[in-house]
């Protein structure tokens, strides 16, 4: 998801991209307390027709559900914030902060975007002088499309 704000104030457009997350946490916890309940309850019934062995293996089916949900809110935090100015370009990357910094002029910046092969997806890469960051490797390749011409358009209107 691509989201693209203008800062009149300071003279920089910025952009946020972010992973398509459709659940925020609570909605997740909630959806997996209702799924777990099919397979607890399995394991129950055969616990009380006296087959034991199902009803730990309902749990751990159960624990892995829950590791996968917590893994795909964990890495839909993720975000990079590319802010663009007539003195600087600055793309930034991190969870809940940036972790990653990178600044650049804008007169020598460059913004590649390399073709998919076969299954693999598309990259785009923004840098120069041997410095470079890849950006939205989340994205779709049309998300990463439509990122790429904005900072290119961008870059020529701030030169």
């Amino acid at each position: 998801m691509i989201e693209t704000r203008p800062d009149p104030k300071n003279g920089r457009q910025i952009w946020v991209v972010r992973p398509t997350r459709s659940l925020t946490w609570a909605e997740a916890k909630r959806w997996l307390y209702i799924i777990s309940t099919v397979p607890l309850a399995g394991g129950t019934l055969f616990l009380f027709f006296g087959v034991p062995l199902v009803l730990p293996f309902a749990g751990i089916e159960v624990g892995l559900l829950w590791a996968a949900f917590y893994y795909v809110q964990l890495t839909g935090q993720r975000v990079e914030i590319i802010a663009l100015s007539p003195q600087s370009l600055i793309l930034e990357r991190g969870r809940k902060a940036a972790t990653e910094r990178l600044e650049l002029d804008p007169a020598w910046a460059r913004v590649e975007l390399s073709d998919g092969r076969g299954w693999q997806p598309s990259s785009l890469r923004v840098g120069s002088h041997g410095r470079f960051m890849e950006l939205g490797s989340f994205l779709t390749d049309g998300e990463r499309q439509f990122l790429a011409n904005a900072l290119i358009n961008a870059l020529k209107k701030s030169r």
